[in-house]
């Protein structure tokens, strides 16, 4: 079982990841984004996932909301949702299987 946390921290750190509302739909529109991932707390979740789904773009809703997200990514604000250019090395498959 994938370690989330790790997962996603390593995704940030090794990967490129894309932060935010606007960029992340930017992203999913250009198709270069592999994943979604979002807080439980997300303002914007049903309209991304319906999104994501056009497009065919993995998603995975944290059970954490947005500060911790934030906190996880290592970031000194909230997260709600980011997209994965390249995962840094971390099996996404498996972390989206996961749930």
């Amino acid at each position: 079982m994938v370690d989330v946390e790790k997962a996603f921290k390593n995704m940030v750190k090794n990967g490129t990841v894309i932060f935010g509302n606007r960029q992340t739909r930017l992203t999913i529109k250009d198709g270069k984004a592999k994943l979604v991932v979002f807080s439980k707390n997300c303002p914007f979740f049903d309209d991304v996932t319906d999104l994501a789904k056009k497009h065919d773009v993995s998603m995975y809703q944290a059970k954490v909301n947005s500060v911790e997200l934030g906190s996880i990514c290592g970031k000194m604000y909230a997260v709600s949702m980011f997209a994965v250019i390249d995962d840094g090395g971390v099996n996404i498959n498996q972390l989206v299987n996961q749930r």
